[in-house]
């Protein structure tokens, strides 16, 4: 019963992760450009449940179809489906797949096991990286404890942020040189947000579970989720000076400054030149809209009825066929 029951969940996870990813397909292009004029901090949110959503949904799914055969074995609930007088834990439409041949299954699992080892690999293999390459910016670079960066002596310009559970913001001596003291506010505040917040980590974990989704969409939507990071980090930029404009100013000046180019997602690390300059501008030079009361409390409702939803589709999910 408890190879059955594994089966039938492996397989409606698959399935039901499958399905949700291939709905994000055609709609995420459609939402897209309404999500941009969000707030960076709610659209953060969005994205992320977004890329969560083929995994996340699966296991629910399956969790839910699986859960009264699961409780009728275990003795907590009655016996609920007469169709089930052969005691094999499974879920309804999966029940028939599950019977392929033991050679079947082994070439399946020995795919998934394989594709899953590798992107393990993959994400041990990139753990190693940054944490080299944190390790030898602090060790060449000079600690500046008042204002919480490390100085790189440099003949170049760049600023980023890099690190997992531990970031820290590294800036080249010769930018720091050339900066005014409002302008190095104004790109440390913004570093040090990244750093606070682990966006490096979050981004990292984020581009490993969501490899559930299709590449094309999955790209779009850490692109975007990119895009709101930063604009989140320029806001703080802004609380701490004060101005709009000199943000915006200080973000076109650097960018135009900025001359070392960082292969970010290898070694995990988010420049001050990040994405989308253009939007940023935009975003910094308009004043911000609030968000309508009405909407927030339309999506909560209908997040509720979703997982209302959800629950309520138990049986009929385990009764698929």
């Amino acid at each position: 019963m408890t190879l059955h029951l594994i089966q039938s969940g492996l397989l409606a996870i698959l399935f039901f992760a499958g399905l949700i990813a291939s709905l994000s397909v055609p709609l995420y292009p459609r939402v897209r450009n309404s999500l941009t004029g969000l707030p960076c901090q709610i659209r953060s949110k969005i994205l992320t449940v977004w890329l969560l959503s083929p995994a996340f949904m699966g296991f629910l799914l399956a969790f839910f179809g699986l859960l009264p055969t699961w409780m009728d074995s275990h003795d907590i609930a009655t016996e609920h489906c007469s169709s089930h007088i052969n005691g094999i834990a499974h879920l309804c439409w999966f029940d028939p797949i599950v019977h392929f041949s033991a050679a079947i299954w082994v070439v399946g699992i020995s795919v998934l096991g394989s594709v899953m080892l590798f992107n393990a690999y993959k994400g041990i293999n990139l753990l190693i990286k940054h944490w080299h390459f944190q390790t030898t910016l602090r060790l060449i670079g000079q600690p500046d404890r008042q204002r919480g960066v490390f100085s790189i002596g440099s003949d170049h310009f760049f600023v980023f942020s890099s690190g997992l559970f531990a970031p820290y913001a590294f800036i080249s001596s010769r930018l720091m040189e050339q900066l005014s003291a409002k302008q190095l506010d104004v790109v440390l505040t913004h570093e040090q947000a990244h750093c606070r917040r682990r966006d490096v980590l979050r981004r990292l974990f984020l581009s490993l579970t969501a490899l559930l989704h299709f590449p094309g969409t999955r790209q779009q939507l850490l692109a975007d989720l990119e895009l709101a990071y930063e604009q989140i980090c320029d806001v703080a930029a802004v609380q701490k000076v004060g101005d709009r404009f000199f943000v915006a100013e200080t973000i076109v000046d650097i960018a135009r400054k900025l001359n070392t180019p960082l292969p970010e997602q290898d070694i995990g690390v988010i420049a001050f030149n990040g994405s989308h300059i253009d939007i940023r501008i935009q975003q910094l030079l308009e004043q911000p809209k609030p968000v309508s009361r009405y909407t927030v409390f339309f999506s909560s409702f209908l997040l509720i009825v979703f997982f209302i939803g959800i629950l309520a589709l138990a049986m009929p999910l385990h009764h698929l066929l």
